[in-house]
């Protein structure tokens, strides 16, 4: 079973290695402020969907493919 919060974390401290921390305080920030599961959900496609347009090209392949991975299995839970 996939582990949305657990990738969420995962992708966050991946970021913070690339010194990308806002991106990482993003997502970081939308799981904590979250009420619902599925406000949780919608904040982490919105900020992942960010990072994937505003720096696809500069990330890193495992990165951009975890992110990838990631808002793919938000957007189905969101479905």
């Amino acid at each position: 079973m996939f582990d949305h919060y657990k990738e969420a974390r995962n992708l966050a401290g991946q970021l913070r290695k690339e010194a990308m921390s806002d991106f990482a305080d993003k997502i970081i920030s939308a799981m904590e402020s979250g009420s619902t599961g599925t406000e949780i959900f919608m904040a982490l496609r919105w900020e992942i969907g960010k990072l994937l347009e505003v720096k696809a090209c500069s990330l890193p392949k495992h990165i951009r493919d975890k992110a990838t991975i990631l808002y793919d299995e938000l957007d189905n839970a969101l479905k």
